[in-house]
């Protein structure tokens, strides 16, 4: 009887001790599928990103949502300064794009009196915002901050025309700096169009967790690169554009 005993004590503890496995493998497959990574294309596309996690859940209640299509605007001066300026920059490659961190907080923009600290700038391809229902071949995006950590970002088209001096040195870094463990000098203000309608709206961040409350400066007038620069590009990533999303009777505003 002791031996009987025994023998099932040991294949009770036996068979807890594989329940238990089995539910901590549930369970940890229950958390990986919990916390999928966004894309842009299929299952964890943009249409579902606000299914992945709870933390995107933005992405699809949102009712203040970038990018948008720009159509009409209501004409309104809007005060903005843009320090940028020559500066070495950390090259990152991401999944979903190619990153430029500033060295230092010098590169700034004043909005009505408010101080931003720009902390990164990223490119799409093709472009987020649309223009009249126009999309251009790429959009780069300057990632600002101020000291309530308050996001202001303002967008660059670019359509298809001439060689970009700066934009080939980070080609040239890309081709030859694998390890990319060096900095780049590069003045970003050549970057910014010149004599450019600027549109100004209440947005959100384009990839999850797709947060609001972020200040919108998209520049009309488009910049350019070579055919040769974006086809270099999208060897990296394409596409990378969330869809438009809802207006929603959010007003836009144009200025000089």
């Amino acid at each position: 009887m002791k031996y009987i005993a025994s023998t099932m004590l040991i294949f009770l503890l036996i068979l807890s001790s594989c329940s238990i496995h089995s539910m901590e493998t549930i369970s940890k497959r229950t958390e990986i599928g919990n916390s999928q990574e966004w894309t842009y294309t299929g299952s964890t596309g943009p249409n579902n990103w606000g299914n992945l996690k709870e933390e995107y859940a933005m992405c699809s209640k949102g009712k203040e949502q970038s990018p948008i299509n720009i159509v009409s605007r209501t004409q309104k001066s809007l005060p903005l300064g843009i320090n940028y300026h020559s500066g070495k920059f950390k090259i990152e490659i991401k999944k979903t794009t190619i990153k430029l961190i500033p060295e230092n907080n010098t590169n700034t923009i004043n909005i009505q009196g408010t101080n931003y600290e720009l902390k990164q700038l990223h490119f799409h391809t093709p472009s987020e915002h649309l223009i009249n229902g126009h999309q251009s071949d790429m959009e780069i995006h300057f990632v600002h901050e101020d000291r309530n950590h308050s996001y202001a970002v303002i967008g660059i088209f670019v359509d298809k025309g001439t060689q970009n001096k700066v934009f080939q040195k980070i080609v040239n870094t890309l081709k030859e700096d694998k390890s990319l463990k060096e900095t780049i000098s590069l003045n970003i203000q050549s970057f910014i169009p010149v004599n450019s309608k600027k549109i100004s709206y209440n947005g959100s961040l384009t990839t999850p967790p797709c947060t609001e409350g972020l200040k919108w400066i998209v520049f009309e007038k488009p910049i350019q690169f070579s055919n040769q620069q974006i086809a270099f590009y999208r060897k990296y990533s394409y596409p990378t554009n969330r869809p438009v999303q809802p207006l929603n009777n959010r007003t836009l505003f144009e200025s000089w």
